[in-house]
């Protein structure tokens, strides 16, 4: 009695199974849209990607068609008019250099290069101020870089203590007696040679009033945070040329950086130009004379990013991450 039963349920299995595959089979012929290629804009029921529509068509018609007249482009490429601005750097007043150091002064850059540039300018000038003996800054890991990079990996050192020679005393590491005094011994504990309260655009009087009194007890004051933690206006005109002369002057790249920069410039001048390879494996650009008075002008567009400028809809991570700046950034 079982073997119907069976024949009858195999039969009726297979044909539900026929019908299946014929449905498939028909499914793309009668809906196509299901089934679209993501590149299509027609949107399909298995992804939420939707084609981008062309938008301010007229702006990009008018800019192809645009012709700038000759004129124009020469004066575009035109020295701009002298408006009366000279290098600060250029003093009448000649430097002069304490014969006695007041102790040391350490500082802990964080933020980009950039923040980090800023602040070597403001510790050379705060070291100016408290008749102080400048350490080499350290510079801190950037979260969001995670650069590692040193103070030694990106500036030429003997140049930076050469030009400033006979403005600030400057060197490279701590003597023995004041080796404690770390990035590691100030993570572990409150310190008393540490200043962490230094307020943001801090006046020359807040640190003869704050940070030349640690100093002169302890022989060493650390400070950190140190960004911007200088004031722009209300400085003495020498420590404005001073900052100046830090910036513009003794701050130099090393020289794998300077060749690699130099390298960049004549490729986008000179795209044609040919490339040999050195010793160090980095690419020279080798240009005659000619070539390079035939050289090209260039524009070079930095476009920055933030993680903050996408839309990640993450409410409760945004909250922390704002709290935190303005915990930082008071």
């Amino acid at each position: 009695m079982r073997q119907p039963y069976n024949y009858n349920h195999q039969v009726h299995q297979s044909q539900r199974s026929a019908f299946a595959a014929l449905f498939l089979v028909l499914l793309p012929i009668f809906f196509p849209n299901l089934f679209a290629p993501l590149g299509r804009a027609s949107p399909s029921l298995f992804s939420e990607w939707n084609a981008p529509k062309p938008r301010h068509l007229s702006l990009l018609e008018v800019a192809l068609h645009w012709k700038t007249p000759i004129k124009q482009l020469f004066d575009l490429w035109s020295p701009l008019p002298n408006q009366g601005w000279k290098p600060c750097i250029d003093s009448a007043d000649t430097p002069s250099l304490p014969e006695r150091s007041q102790g040391y002064i350490q500082v802990f850059l964080d933020g980009g290069l950039n923040q980090q540039r800023m602040g070597i300018c403001d510790a050379v000038a705060v070291a100016k101020i408290l008749n102080a003996t400048l350490v080499i800054p350290h510079l801190e890991v950037n979260p969001v870089w995670q650069d590692s990079s040193s103070f030694t990996d990106i500036f030429d050192v003997d140049h930076f203590i050469n030009v400033l020679r006979d403005e600030v005393s400057i060197v490279k590491e701590l003597p023995t007696e004041y080796s404690w005094s770390s990035r590691e011994y100030y993570a572990t504990g409150i310190r008393a040679t540490r200043i962490k309260t230094a307020p943001v655009h801090a006046s020359a009087d807040w640190y003869l009033e704050n940070v030349l009194p640690v100093m002169q007890s302890y022989g060493i004051a650390a400070i950190s945070p140190f960004s911007h933690r200088l004031a722009f206006d209300k400085l003495p005109v020498e420590i404005q040329h001073l900052r100046c002369k830090v910036n513009f002057e003794a701050l130099a790249f090393v020289p794998r950086i300077r060749l690699i920069g130099e390298t960049l410039v004549n490729r986008l001048r000179d795209p044609s130009g040919k490339l040999q390879a050195s010793g160090t494996a980095v690419l020279r650009e080798r240009t005659d004379d000619t070539e390079k008075e035939r050289a090209g002008k260039f524009v070079v567009l930095h476009l920055r990013f933030d993680k903050t400028l996408c839309r990640t809809w993450l409410l409760i991570q945004l909250a922390i991450l704002v709290e935190a700046k303005l915990r930082n950034w008071p």
